[in-house]
């Protein structure tokens, strides 16, 4: 490098400052002063003395530290960095900030049980109204957490600074009038640096500066260099916000207006970035001359990081004198960020140049590796300014944003075109078989989010075969779990629950976090459960190491099919109190995910069984009739079996005209709703009917959980058309299963009348296995036989209808316009075809059988 070399001099070592810094009594320490009083320097020197206790965390917050999360996140990334957490710790940490309901008391268990540390958080002022979030933070976590010390540098608002804090000896404030230099020490820095100058003696230089620490710096550089520059000195000092005039050459200064592009750089992407400079040689004078300072890159290497005050001046001047090199060196520097473990840095600077190629690739990264980009909105206000044309032009961009629209109930409403986009993008050609499946991956997600769930589970099958395909070659390449935990979704959400099982179990093997296999377990657990193999799905939670849950995801969004595989087996139990807990203090999401509906199946069983099926149906319906998630015009496998579990409630409710309401919904040869019918036509007294479906189910039904149930209804319809035989078969089937399965809730779909009749049947024949599992069930779900519909005549109806409003036959032919005669006549045959003798009988009768349509349940 021409004509530059390392300095020799030295910065000042303030040791009063130094020592303030040492003085851990107060767990907190604030250097609070404005840009220039050399607060970074002094971190600086007090780390490199080593006078720090324990290990070290040093995080430099940027513009686009938003959320607390991506504070948290930037802390755990260093503590990634010195080594105090393994990857898959920090993975598993990164679970737990991202999660929706994250909390300070999970942070300070999760920090707890370390060593002695101490987090420094320098430009602290970024976090802008963030800072008192943050400031909360940090006073739990030093109050509750052995050896944790904060030292914040901050030149803005903080409520740290309240005198109570410092009363209380929480806090202790370096302000900037302790960081002005004494007279003395503008006399030793002079000494050290500059010896003697005939322009100028030591009380000159603190007059002129006030102690001013930037500009006190200014002075001695200038005075220590020879030629013309040193007669300047004063006027350079004073117009110290000119940092890159105090480089000593033009060509350091292009050094360090390039490489200030990014917050942090090593040799290598100094070398990508201005390749025609020695970098080690411009480093050495930057860091000798106190422009900066080396930080932890990873455990291994380090990197250069400017004084902040220098980076944003430098990082102005290139942005605004030279935009095109700043657009190639911030292009650079964002693939250089985003393969060194900052891809949300990277994709800040990405934006900001507008390389929404090199954007959408670091997005496509961000949803292979972090989960919450599905569950969260956190990249939303990175993302909202782009224009139409750029995402349309660019359709992963637009399927993260919609993703962050969709987890924000206030821009939700905004997420479906976005998606849209994602779900229609075509795929480039050219791509690599990994690069293809991952955009395969996109479209699965963003179909399903749509409600186009048959589209998503082709798409998903596509993805899983080009995997397998990819594996027979001899590819060593893998699927991300979160890629294939998603295909794994879509399968189950039309199904296919055998090949969600085995998609999911495929990833039970792969190198992950212990947070990441959880959930692999998690899911599968789920699926069994619902499916009715709880032997399988109890070997599953088994496989699930509790001790590496967060406190919190384990109760979101993401561990959601464990626990309905855990309130499964409460039902199983006959535990319905504790099934119901298990799932009413998880986020359910409204009914904004395609999860809600099989969160829903277990309590709504519960609730039947505890005598609370009119409470419950009512309470779905409600959520039914809401604004469901779903924006497609399909119906997830899911929300029909809530409809169909709902039919069970109303009829246990007494409300079969509801019942039938709901399955009038769907064609009378859906396959899906034969097992419904077959209970209906039981109810309505009608065995032979509910016999020709149960027949027809047993050729659609495959799960051992719907197979039990249908074997139950069968034996109940056998049994009422007086075939003893075919009843003891089908009861020793359905008591098979659930013997295999560990099953018994299904029984609750059949009326008290039919369990009760069975149950005799079993013990006159001596099956003690069947008689078993009937006693094993011993609740009175309500469900009663209801006679077929009555066949009114049309005037009829209308009596009965009128019925509802007034008391009094005269009143009915006043408004009718007949006679009290013949309306006395009417309601006589209609009392007789509900089987009733009073108006109260009557009303309740023609209501269960929906002849007062227009009027409420209530």
């Amino acid at each position: 490098m021409n004509g530059m070399h390392a300095a020799t001099r030295e910065l000042l070592v303030r040791e009063r400052l130094l020592r303030a810094l040492d003085d851990d009594t107060a767990r907190i320490t604030l250097l609070h002063a404005p840009s220039g009083y050399g607060k970074t320097t002094l971190l600086r020197m007090w780390v490199d003395a080593g006078r720090h206790t324990g290990r070290l965390l040093w995080v430099t917050f940027g513009a686009s530290t938003t959320t607390r999360n991506s504070v948290w996140e930037q802390i755990a990334r260093a503590a990634l960095r010195e080594g105090l957490i393994t990857s898959l710790q920090f993975d598993d940490l990164l679970t737990l900030i991202n999660t929706d309901d994250f909390e300070k008391r999970d942070l300070i268990a999760a920090m707890r049980g370390e060593g002695a540390f101490t987090i420094i958080l320098d430009g602290y002022e970024r976090l802008g109204d963030l800072a008192r979030v943050i400031d909360e933070d940090l006073l739990r976590g030093t109050e509750h957490v052995p050896g944790m010390r904060a030292i914040v540098a901050a030149r803005g608002r903080t409520t740290l600074d309240q005198q109570r804090l410092q009363l209380q000896g929480r806090v202790h404030i370096i302000t900037n009038v302790d960081l002005e230099f004494t007279e003395a020490e503008v006399d030793e820095f002079f000494t050290l640096v500059v010896g003697e100058s005939r322009h100028a003696a030591p009380r000159d230089v603190y007059e002129a500066t006030g102690g001013y620490a930037i500009a006190v710096r200014a002075a001695i550089l200038e005075l220590s260099r020879s030629g013309p520059r040193a007669a300047h000195w004063r006027e350079n000092a004073l117009n110290s916000t000119n940092l890159s005039g105090q480089l000593p050459n033009e060509e350091l200064a292009n050094f360090a207006r390039i490489t200030s592009v990014v917050p942090y750089f090593d040799t290598s992407l100094a070398r990508m970035l201005v390749p025609n400079t020695d970098p080690d040689a411009a480093i050495s004078v930057l860091e000798a001359d106190g422009f900066g300072r080396h930080i932890a890159f990873t455990r291994t290497s380090r990197a250069f990081q400017y004084v902040t005050a220098l980076r944003e001046a430098l990082h102005e001047e290139l942005r605004t004198e030279s935009p095109a090199e700043y657009k190639r060196a911030a292009s650079i520097a964002s693939a250089w960020l985003g393969g060194n473990g900052d891809p949300e840095g990277a994709l800040d600077l990405a934006l900001e140049v507008g390389d929404y190629e090199l954007a959408s690739r670091i997005c496509a990264r961000l949803l292979l590796s972090v989960v919450e980009a599905y569950t969260t909105d956190r990249y939303e206000t990175r993302l909202r300014h782009l224009p139409q044309e750029v995402l349309t032009a660019y359709p992963i961009l637009a399927f993260v944003l919609g993703l962050a629209r969709l987890a924000n109930p206030v821009l939700r409403s905004g997420a479906k075109p976005l998606l849209q986009m994602a779900a229609g993008m075509r795929i480039p050609n050219g791509l690599s078989p990994e690069r293809r499946t991952e955009y395969l991956c996109f479209k699965v997600f963003a179909s399903r989010t749509l409600g186009r769930y048959q589209e998503s589970a082709e798409l998903a099958r596509q993805v899983l075969d080009a995997v397998a395909a990819q594996g027979a070659a001899g590819s060593s390449t893998t699927l991300s779990p979160v890629f294939t935990r998603g295909a794994a979704l879509s399968l189950f959400l039309v199904g296919d629950v055998k090949g969600a099982h085995a998609a999911v179990a495929s990833t039970f093997v792969v190198p992950q976090s212990q947070s990441s296999r959880n959930l692999s377990f998690s899911d599968a657990a789920g699926y069994k459960a619902i499916d009715g193999d709880m032997p399988a799905s109890r070997a599953m939670l088994a496989q699930i190491d509790d001790g590496a849950w967060t406190t919190t995801s384990e109760r979101g969004h993401l561990g959601t099919f464990g626990h309905i595989a855990r309130s499964y087996g409460y039902l199983e139990d006959r535990e319905w109190a504790m099934a119901r807990a298990t799932l009413e203090d998880i986020e359910r999401h409204t009914v904004t995910s395609d999860l809600w509906p099989h969160l829903q199946e277990p309590i709504m069983l519960a609730r039947l069984a505890q005598g609370e099926a009119l409470a419950e149906a009512r309470r779905v319906e409600e959520m039914l009739d809401g604004p469901l998630a779903t924006p497609g015009n399909a119906e997830s496998l899911g929300l029909f079996r809530v409809k169909a579990f709902l039919v069970v409630l109303w009829l246990a409710a007494g409300r079969p005209a509801r019942a039938r309401k709901l399955l009038d919904g769907y064609a009378a040869d859906d396959f899906r709703t034969l097992p419904a019918r077959a209970l209906l036509a039981l109810v309505d007294g009608d065995a032979d009917q509910s016999m020709r479906l149960v027949s027809r189910s047993l050729d659609f039904v495959k799960t051992p959980r719907m197979r039990m149930s249908v074997h139950a209804l069968g034996a109940a319809a056998s049994l009422r058309a007086g075939d003893r035989d075919v009843a003891l078969s089908m009861v020793g089937l359905a008591s098979s299963l659930g013997r295999e399965y560990g099953l018994v809730s299904p029984l609750l779909l059949l009326p008290d009348r039919d369990r009760e009749a069975l149950a005799t049947l079993s013990r006159e024949s001596g099956g003690a296995d069947d008689v078993a599992m009937f006693d094993a069930l011993d609740v009175a779900t309500t469900i009663q036989e209801v006679s077929a519909m009555p066949q009114f005549t049309e005037r009829e109806r209308v009596v009965v209808h009128a019925l509802a409003r007034h008391a009094s036959p005269a009143r009915i032919a006043e408004e009718l316009f007949v006679s009290p005669n013949t309306v006395k006549t009417q309601l006589r045959s209609a009392y007789k075809k509900l089987g009733v003798h009073s108006r109260p009988e009557a009303l309740r009768r023609a209501e269960s059988l929906g002849l007062l349509r227009d009027r409420s349940d209530d």
